[in-house]
């Protein structure tokens, strides 16, 4: 028979991060949540639970699970109540479930674009309207929003990440006695949970007490002025956009403070929880230094720059994308040659774009009452569930020895980041896929967060041989589970295929036959410079019958 008792919050070793910010969310509710980014089986559900377990049974959590349906997530009329008691019922959603409690998300980053639509009304407003057959209805929904990602799987939409409050990474233990700790303390809790659960239940109590003594006293914290001037300073030095982290520094110290039960803020408790807020807003996060250690700390930061800029001109000039790059999507040719072009299709028609229609669990209410009706006989109708696509931009760059000549891989970044971020609005996601020594390896999954994009873009390295065979393959792997009828294709290559078979470039064309085939563009763009051209790139391109253009050209 399954315990009462969920693993005891105060019983979780390491993870102290996670731990705070998660209790500096219940003094403050309006914080908006935690995200936790890293390593699976780190406690992180376990230690949601616990907390909420600690809060006691006026405190709810919700799981809402990333492939939850419309009705399971918003609410639903009760079918049942409505056919035999002839009553509007209206069943919650697990939204206004998690009211005043927590909302749990596993993979937050997987959740599909409505949902997390939902999720952002929801968490600005507190509640949302909900609209089915024949009712329109407020649902109270304030919750503490805490999700989970593994980064390796895609990013978060950036709208919805600066919608968490705090921000974490968790790291496996590498402690070898705090991994003992810890598979021995789940052996016992396993063996007997309510035993187990005592050794922990005065700790337990303990910290519920300091979290509702500290939400008492929270409007009474005193927040100095010179603490205001720090947390507007690193805001700046961050280069955070608009004024929710400087307001969520003073929210998160003011409930550190309370927590701990001190009267006013200092400048120490917004070092401490500085990284929590920051980390995820910022566009080049940068820890708080002691003083005395700025120049050291300077000179790293310079020599750390000079080993990862781009290759410049002999000239150190900064690099210049060409006129017509900078003119957006479309890059031409001059005007003495035949022009040129390497585009995005139309993104209105991509992003419109539906996968096909297909059964659902969500009833057709409406249809289903009025077959009953009819015929006497409940036979279910259900909705057809129509999703709209996301635009999908594939870039196969070949990384390989020889494009390290001339600054062609430096031009090529240049072009790549151009076209990323053209169009920050639109619902596209982005995934880079290089070539890695004599095979490939995806260097990015899809992803519609710019900056993630344009930095995996930045630290492309050379090196190696070209194995477009494997590349092909990747790709495959990395649309295997999508709908290639929404993606494009650009492959930066000068064609020269010369490991991964016998005949490498034969190997390249099966293979894009063979996994590719339905991609409906893919764009060659042949980077072979000098005076004496194979023109391998070309010739890929025509026996795929695949858009060409020269790089060279623009």
């Amino acid at each position: 028979m399954p315990s009462k008792y969920s693993y005891p919050f105060t019983a979780i070793p390491a993870q102290e991060d996670l731990k705070l910010c998660l209790l500096l969310n219940l003094v403050d509710p309006s914080i908006g949540g935690v995200l936790a980014t890293g390593d699976k089986g780190t406690a992180k559900t376990t230690m949601v639970r616990g907390l909420s377990q600690l809060m006691g049974s006026d405190f709810p959590f919700v799981n809402l699970p990333i492939g939850a349906t419309e009705d399971r997530v918003l609410g639903s009329i009760n079918l049942e109540a409505l056919i035999n008691q002839k009553t509007t019922v209206v069943d919650k959603g697990l939204l206004a479930q998690a009211h005043l409690g927590f909302l749990y998300i596993d993979e937050v980053n997987l959740l599909n674009d409505y949902l997390m639509d939902v999720l952002l009304d929801a968490s600005a407003t507190g509640g949302y309207h909900l609209e089915r057959e024949g009712i329109s209805q407020w649902m109270d929904s304030r919750f503490c929003l805490v999700g989970t990602m593994n980064p390796e799987e895609g990013s978060l939409r950036p709208q919805l990440l600066d919608r968490f409050g705090l921000s974490v990474t968790i790291q496996t233990p590498t402690d070898k006695k705090i991994r003992s700790q810890i598979a021995m303390q789940r052996l016992t809790f396993d063996s007997d949970p309510v035993g187990f659960y005592q050794q922990f239940e005065k700790k337990e109590q303990s910290i519920k007490e300091q979290v509702l003594l500290a939400k008492q006293q929270l409007q009474t914290i005193q927040i100095p002025e010179s603490v205001q001037e720090l947390c507007a300073a690193l805001t700046i030095t961050n280069q955070v956009e608009g004024m929710r982290a400087d307001i969520l520094l003073l929210k998160t110290a003011r409930a550190y403070a309370a927590y701990h039960n001190h009267s006013q803020v200092t400048s120490e408790m917004v070092n401490i929880i500085a990284p929590f807020v920051l980390q995820h807003r910022a566009k080049e996060y940068t820890p708080p230094n002691d003083p005395g250690t700025n120049d050291n700390s300077d000179k790293e930061k310079e020599q750390s720059q000079e080993e990862t800029t781009p290759q410049q001109s002999s000239n150190n000039s900064q690099f210049q994308l060409p006129e017509s790059v900078q003119q957006g999507l479309q890059f031409s040719a001059p005007k003495k040659s035949k022009k040129q072009e390497i585009k995005l299709d139309a993104l209105d028609a991509i992003s419109l774009a539906s996968y096909p229609a297909k059964q659902h669990t969500e009833l057709a209410i409406v249809k289903s009452v009025k077959a009953y009706l009819k015929t006497g006989i409940f036979n279910p109708v259900y909705k057809q569930l129509i999703q709209k696509s996301t635009a999908r931009i594939v870039f196969l760059v070949d990384t390989s020895t020889s494009m390290a000549l001339d600054h062609q891989m430096g031009y090529l970044k240049g072009i790549i980041e151009k076209t990323i971020i053209s169009y920050p609005l639109q619902k596209i996601q982005y995934a880079i896929v290089g070539l890695h020594n004599t095979t490939a390896k995806i260097l990015q999954e899809f992803t519609s967060n710019t900056k993630q994009i344009v930095t995996t873009n930045y630290q492309l390295k050379t090196g190696g041989k070209t194995n477009l065979g494997a590349a092909f393959f990747k790709v495959y792997e990395l649309l295997r589970s999508l709908n290639t009828q929404t993606t494009q294709l650009f492959i930066f290559t000068d064609g020269k295929a010369n490991t991964g078979a016998k005949d490498p470039f034969q190997y390249a064309i099966t293979t894009y036959k063979t996994y590719l085939s339905k991609i409906p563009k893919t764009t060659v763009i042949d980077t072979e410079r000098g005076f004496l051209k194979l023109g391998k790139a070309k010739q890929l391109a025509e026996q795929l019958k695949l858009n060409y253009s020269v790089v060279s050209d623009f």
